[in-house]
């Protein structure tokens, strides 16, 4: 991986980590004000603000940490794990609301 692909990963994963927040707080709002949420749910909700932008960052910091040392471990396959996290969430987002 180039340098130039490590910066544009890196820029496009902290970027994402500011919409996951986004999503999850305007999406958990407007179920939570046309459904009762649980006590679990609510909690659920919460820890996911949090949860999925510390994901992309770390994925984002591991990917420059994995440049630095020259491991084998750097490749663009990690930039999938906050995506698949993200459709999780958006997953669980659809089933609450329904």
């Amino acid at each position: 991986m180039s340098l130039g692909v490590l910066i544009l990963g890196v820029a496009l994963q902290v970027a994402f980590a500011g919409f996951q927040a986004m999503l999850v707080i305007f999406g958990g709002a407007a179920i939570a004000n046309k459904h009762e949420l649980s006590p679990l749910q609510n909690q659920l909700l919460m820890h996911c603000i949090w949860l999925l932008p510390a994901i992309s960052l770390g994925v984002a910091g591991l990917l420059v940490y994995f440049y630095q040392t020259k491991s084998a471990l750097l490749g663009n396959g990690w930039h999938l794990l906050p995506i698949a996290c993200c459709a999780v969430v958006v997953g669980y987002l659809i089933r609450i609301n329904r």
